[in-house]
């Protein structure tokens, strides 16, 4: 059977899909606390921890980049008992989800908007590789 052409549409005229725009700092974050909540759940599956456990405690850090957020104070990281981890990723989700880390975000986005330009203009400038040569 061939593709009928008219099942093509806009994205703009699926909703799920019409999103325009980057994510944010603050959603990628959000989506990172879901994933490290996984982790945690299931020690077996691969991915960067931003979490480590003890006989009882675990330490964890929230992290944009390569940057860790100040979570409380200049403290960069905090520890809770092992089994209250899921619990205390899910405050400081709804914490991060209601702006109160958007400061630190906005400002870790600034940097690295800047180093992602100054990236783009240093491979402006450096001299291509011959492919010939190779």
């Amino acid at each position: 059977m061939a593709f009928n052409p008219n099942a093509l549409k806009s994205v703009s005229a699926v909703a799920d899909l019409s999103k325009t725009g980057k994510r944010t700092a603050r959603d990628v974050v959000l989506e990172a606390i879901k994933t490290q909540i996984a982790l945690f759940n299931d020690p077996k599956k691969d991915g960067r921890r931003w979490f480590r456990s003890g006989a009882s405690d675990t330490a964890f850090s929230i992290r944009y980049g390569n940057s860790a957020l100040k979570l409380r104070g200049d403290e960069t990281q905090l520890a809770v008992e092992t089994k209250a981890f899921p619990e205390a990723m899910a405050y400081f989700a709804d914490e991060i989800g209601k702006g109160v880390f958007d400061a630190q975000l906005d400002a870790l986005e600034k940097a690295r908007a800047a180093r992602t330009d100054k990236m783009r203009e240093t491979r402006k400038t450096k001299p291509k590789a011959d492919k010939a040569a190779s």
